[in-house]
């Protein structure tokens, strides 16, 4: 099924003529509750890995002293999905409350500090993402994350591999994984994806200063809010990278170890919409979907939480062999 992004209220650029060269398009990736294959684009899905490619692992330092068991929150996450199936005064049964109960965190003696296989976070086909900024050749994005998320320095381990799919001939047929994790949050479940592609503009304090003042201004004259123009949010691809609310000033991309402004390559956003859709980003299809009556919520399906932050993943516009830079931003709803 497709999602649409209502139409914006107005055309921006007739109010704000400056702004019309700093539109972008961006891919709201849309991912909803599904069961992808590997030759789906996903989150949370399997992954098209050649049999003979290392699995990335990590081997930074986990000083992790409460963890939950990875098949557990498989578990419980599916006997959910089950149990909301059913009719609401239909109760659990005990085969399903005993999976939730294993579910629940344990404590261990000491850090995990044990080389980690990454968990797959995301596969997306070039045919599927319109703009995907793949390299010379390429058409599948991966990337995947340690389910650590709190390292040294408070930047998660985040690898992301570009690959050409027809050269995958032999299949690993079972991926690595590690036993446990540190948070239930950070297993993606698995989604299938509904790529739209719509055009955003950046975060107010993005904006030249004296442009920004006048959209402030703007926004208290007529009652408008610059959110329902600026900075989709949701799991996305490109576009705009997102803001801290904290930071009251212009905000810069962060730059690459070779010195070049990066550019947002992919965004692990906080929900689909705002709040009770503040803005006007739910997708039409999706108008009346109750998040309190079905798991998973519809707006936030793949119950990634990282608290009130979004992960950004910044590419280099200079040389794809460069690194990604890896974001953390507040930002709340």
């Amino acid at each position: 099924m497709t999602r649409t992004t209502p139409p914006r209220p107005l055309d921006l650029t007739a109010v704000f003529p400056e702004l019309a060269t700093m539109s972008r398009n961006v891919t709201r990736l849309h991912p909803r509750s599904g069961s992808p294959e590997v030759e789906d684009s996903s989150v949370g899905g399997p992954l098209l890995w050649p049999r003979d490619e290392p699995w990335p692992t990590c081997t930074r330092s986990h000083e992790v002293y409460e963890v939950v068991e990875l098949e557990a929150v498989r578990a419980a996450h599916h006997a959910t999905v089950a149990r909301w199936s059913r009719p609401e005064d239909e109760p659990s049964t005990p085969e399903e409350q005993a999976i939730h109960d294993r579910s629940n965190p344990k404590k261990i003696d000491s850090p995990y500090t044990d080389p980690v296989p990454l968990l797959p976070v995301a596969q997306l086909y070039a045919r599927d993402v319109p703009g995907l900024p793949a390299p010379d050749g390429a058409d599948l994005l991966q990337i995947l994350w340690c389910p650590f998320i709190d390292h040294e320095g408070d930047i998660p381990a985040i690898h992301v591999r570009w690959r050409r799919a027809d050269e995958v001939t032999v299949r690993l047929s079972s991926a690595p994984e590690p036993t446990v994790i540190e948070l239930e949050d950070y297993w993606p479940a698995p989604c299938v994806l509904h790529p739209e592609q719509v055009t955003e503009y950046p975060d107010l304090n993005q904006l030249p200063p004296a442009v920004g003042a006048r959209v402030h201004a703007w926004q208290e004259e007529t009652g408008h809010h610059y959110t329902e123009f600026a900075v989709a949010p949701g799991w996305k691809i490109g576009g705009w990278g997102v803001v801290s609310s904290d930071d009251r000033d212009r905000a810069d991309p962060p730059r690459c170890e070779c010195g070049a402004l990066t550019e947002p390559l992919f965004t692990v956003g906080l929900s689909e919409w705002n709040g009770d859709n503040e803005g006007g980003w739910r997708p039409v299809e999706d108008a009346d979907a109750d998040d309190r009556r079905c798991y998973p919520p519809v707006g936030d399906p793949t119950r990634i939480d990282l608290g009130d932050e979004q992960l950004q993943i910044y590419r280099c516009p200079e040389s794809h062999e460069h690194p990604p830079v890896i974001v953390r931003v507040y930002q709340t709803l």
